[in-house]
């Protein structure tokens, strides 16, 4: 068995539809692959188990025992990897977090003073710090993450910045 360095995720991806499928063709077209291709997956997982993996039959292909053995922990894996790339639902209402935010005095008063309500009840684990405004700063703060969120005018906002 070779080392997981030399191991091809796309690879488990094609074992996994190969395990579903039982068909190099119905694998082909599930990848939006040619069979020539799939084929070629077959050999390198065959070279990294050291095992045949999946033997031609009348109707398509058969898993050796290897394979079977394999199959759940390459499914779970395939599951954990694409959890891992997906991102996490936000949900304001259970979140638990400090949203540090500068601004002026009046942003505070119009902007951040009314979201302190909202949030209260919507979000009320998300807390909220504030902080006066330092055009002079503002865009080191955004960068070494002191605030999350300054409020401006793009007239006032670094180039850098969005707005």
């Amino acid at each position: 068995m070779s080392s997981l360095r030399h191991l091809d995720l796309n690879l488990l991806k094609a074992f996994d539809v190969l395990m579903d499928e039982r068909s190099v063709t119905r694998a082909a077209d599930r990848l939006a692959v040619s069979q020539p291709a799939v084929s070629g997956m077959m050999n390198r997982l065959r070279e990294n188990f050291n095992d045949p993996l999946f033997i031609r039959a009348r109707r398509g292909i058969v898993p050796t025992p290897r394979a079977e053995a394999l199959a759940g922990s390459v499914k779970r894996l395939l599951a954990d990897a694409e959890a891992m790339l997906s991102p996490g639902e936000f949900d304001p209402a259970t979140a638990e977090m400090i949203l540090t935010v500068a601004g002026t005095d009046y942003s505070m008063r119009n902007i951040l003073v009314p979201l302190l309500s909202v949030l209260r009840q919507e979000a009320p684990g998300i807390q909220l710090r504030m902080l006066p405004i330092d055009d002079t700063l503002i865009e080191t703060q955004l960068e070494r993450g002191d605030i999350d969120i300054a409020l401006m005018t793009e007239v006032t906002a670094p180039a850098s910045c969005h707005a």
